[in-house]
């Protein structure tokens, strides 16, 4: 999980894929959890909804928490206008 413990723009479709990919790799080692925040309604459930190759939603917006650390994270990113996002730790 270290290449995404600082934040990361997203830039280009393939920036987001590849966070996609980093994100749900350390899910499925354990070493991340995805969260909902009360405050954060706009947030998924679920990310492994998201397929590499699309349709994407227009907006992606998820929380996750490092199971070691504490640490947590979001991962935002404006799909439909192509603004870009970021994966960020909060």
């Amino acid at each position: 999980m270290s290449a995404i413990e600082t934040e990361v723009l997203i830039q280009a479709p393939q920036d987001l894929v590849q966070i996609l990919q980093e994100v749900r790799r350390a899910l499925a080692e354990g070493t991340l959890k995805q969260i909902k925040p009360a405050d954060a309604p706009e947030a998924m459930e679920d990310i492994s909804t998201i397929d590499d190759a699309g349709p994407w939603p227009d907006y992606i917006e998820a929380y996750f928490e490092n199971q070691k650390t504490g640490a947590r994270f979001k991962l935002s990113a404006e799909t439909f206008h192509g603004a870009g996002g970021k994966w960020q730790p909060l």
